[in-house]
């Protein structure tokens, strides 16, 4: 098994820039308990929601990476994804979107259900000692001010990279070298 599960939110798949697919293992925003142990359990946007969601069976180092927090109404999310997609957009090259229609609205239905979901009383039980955070400066969308805030109030590590919300190779050099440092795992 690998040593870091990486739940990358909406995206079915994510290209790692440094091709490093030794380390990561990628799934959907789906957490099964076979995955509790891993070295590293790495939540990216609404991958975060995920972990959170399972925070019970997990006992792995967690970062997670540009998280929505903390919870809002479904109609600011809405406006902040419009306004994300208009400025940053959905088209990397480097994520691929769900295409199947029933799978999008099926993902829309649990999309709701975890940006419903009340994350403050999980952060109440989290150990600080085992969670980073990582988010960019200009991620006005989902990782704003009012995350961070919020995030800063719950006594997480919190790492400032540049960038914005989308998955970029500062993201990435940040991970490996939290892992490396820590553990000398992705050597």
């Amino acid at each position: 098994m690998k040593k870091v599960l990486l739940l990358p939110g909406w995206m079915e798949h994510l290209e790692i820039f440094n091709n490093r697919d030794d380390i990561f293992d990628i799934q959907t925003n789906k957490l099964s308990s076979s995955y509790a142990e891993t070295d590293y359990i790495i939540g990216f946007s609404l991958g975060v929601l995920a972990i959170l969601q399972n925070i019970d069976i997990i006992k792995s180092n967690i970062i997670l990476i540009n998280p929505p927090l903390p919870k809002r109404n479904i109609l600011t999310w809405f406006l902040k994804w419009l306004k994300f997609i208009l400025s940053e957009g959905l088209s990397s090259k480097r994520q691929k979107f769900i295409t199947s229609p029933i799978k999008f609205f099926l993902e829309i239905i649990n999309c709701i259900k975890l940006l419903n979901m009340d994350t403050s009383k999980i952060f109440n039980r989290l150990p600080k000692d085992k969670i980073t955070v990582i988010c960019g400066k200009n991620d006005n969308y989902f990782c704003d001010d009012v995350a961070v805030e919020f995030l800063r109030s719950n006594n997480i590590n919190l790492i400032e990279i540049d960038g914005g919300h989308n998955w970029c190779e500062e993201i990435e050099n940040q991970l490996i070298s939290i892992m490396d440092n820590k553990y000398n795992i992705c050597k």
